[in-house]
């Protein structure tokens, strides 16, 4: 994958096997023309002018560096993260519901947790929306990393930053494995 300036940079979010509507937003519309303005996570594909996909395919076809979104038992997410790491993509993941219930009740089960772990370790990095989010992905990216069986083997993380400006046009660092 090129390079990209900050000028140039586009950002594809990725909801594997979701329900929310695949949008392109290379041509924005003017206030008050059109639908409601993008919210949520289409937000963050808004302001970089980049794309929100459902199908991990399309998401390979634009690219661009991805924020996966993590949802449901994960195994959609983890597919996807492969498929796009063997071709090359840049991948930030972040937790589509951040809660700190709803974080709670997604990694209750061992397995989830297990799967969670492995997705957050082996991503170029993580967008946390909510601080209770931030605190996970600072924890996981600083301990071990790879499971097996239930058993962890250390290894140092790889410190990447990945940076967004946020549809509220405030530019904030997304929490990545090291506190800012």
């Amino acid at each position: 994958m090129s390079s990209q300036t900050a000028q140039n940079f586009r950002l594809t979010v990725l909801n594997p096997r979701g329900r929310d509507r695949q949008q392109q937003f290379q041509n924005l519309p003017g206030p008050g023309e059109g639908a409601h303005p993008p919210i949520n996570f289409h937000a963050f594909a808004a302001c970089s002018l980049g794309a929100f996909h459902f199908n991990p395919r399309q998401a390979i076809v634009e690219g661009t560096p991805v924020l996966l979104l993590l949802r449901s038992d994960f195994r959609a997410s983890e597919r996807a993260l492969s498929d796009l790491k063997k071709q090359g993509r840049t991948v930030a993941v972040s937790l589509k519901e951040t809660g700190l219930h709803q974080i709670a009740q997604q990694l209750c089960n061992r397995a989830k947790l297990a799967r969670f772990m492995k997705i957050v370790a082996e991503a170029d990095g993580c967008i946390a929306t909510t601080p209770e989010a931030a605190e996970i992905y600072q924890r996981i990216r600083s301990i071990p990393s790879k499971i097996s069986d239930g058993t962890f083997s250390c290894r140092q993380p790889n410190n990447r930053e990945f940076s967004l400006a946020h549809a509220n046009g405030t530019c904030q660092r997304g929490i990545i494995s090291r506190r800012f």
